[in-house]
């Protein structure tokens, strides 16, 4: 005789970036488990990770890689919520402009609530950029790996990250009525249209993604010992991962 399967709830919730409304499950044990063992692993396995379990719990035509990247986090962090509960106990450690002369070994505890980290979703833009007056560009936002290496830590991309995300993130060109495609078009000739902006038009091109929306909460790192506090910002999954 067979064993008896336990019944999920069904949830639902709007893509941010095109409204697309979608239906999920909470994710289950094995799909935690892959959780777990990838927070062991590094930026890039909790990105694959969490796109296989969004995978996994999404029950509508939904198609996972051609997400953005705050796309894919207000996501997981809903789905979190069914899954596991709403709250996140985080434990910080003290950030460098903590100005106390306590030990700098310490760590504040924080508990949030998922409804309380924010997403600015008046930054979300449809990736048209006019370059002159009849030649423009159409950028996506690139997969949430291309961005991963970044959230979240003092290292700014080096001039060739910076190249390789926005030549990986151009859809089309434009110049009156001809499209040209990027799927046909050459890396090389790609890049050489990107050398070729002045200053003033390769500035347009990355505000797109200097001003991608994320996920983020301001909250205040108290020392334990002296009580003195100072605002730190959270900002990306990798911050909400636990």
């Amino acid at each position: 005789m067979a064993l008896p399967k336990v019944a999920t709830s069904t949830h639902e919730l709007t893509i941010p970036s095109t409204g697309q409304k979608i239906k999920y499950r909470p994710f289950l044990v094995k799909e935690e488990k892959l959780l777990m063992m990838a927070a062991e692993g590094g930026s890039e396995s909790i990105s694959e990770a969490i796109k296989s379990v969004l995978r996994a719990c999404t029950q509508s035509k939904l198609d996972i890689q051609t997400l953005a990247p705050f796309d894919i986090e207000y996501y997981f962090l809903q789905l979190r919520g069914k899954s596991v509960g709403d709250e996140i106990k985080l434990s910080l450690l003290r950030p460098e402009s903590m100005e106390c002369e306590c030990s700098k070994e310490k760590t504040c505890n924080i508990t949030l609530s998922i409804d309380d980290i924010e997403l600015d979703k008046t930054k979300i833009r449809d990736g048209k950029i006019n370059i002159t007056g009849d030649i423009g560009i159409k950028l996506k936002y690139p997969d949430l790996n291309a961005m991963q290496s970044f959230v979240g830590t003092d290292r700014a991309p080096t001039a060739d990250e910076v190249f390789k995300i926005i030549s990986d993130s151009i859809e089309y060109i434009w110049e009156g009525d001809d499209i040209y495609k990027s799927r046909d078009t050459s890396k090389e000739e790609l890049n050489d249209f990107i050398e070729s902006l002045n200053t003033e038009q390769f500035t347009k091109v990355r505000e797109f993604f200097e001003d991608m929306p994320k996920l983020y909460k301001e909250v205040d790192w108290v020392c334990p010992e002296c009580k003195k506090s100072v605002k730190v910002m959270l900002e990306g999954i990798d911050t909400f991962f636990v």
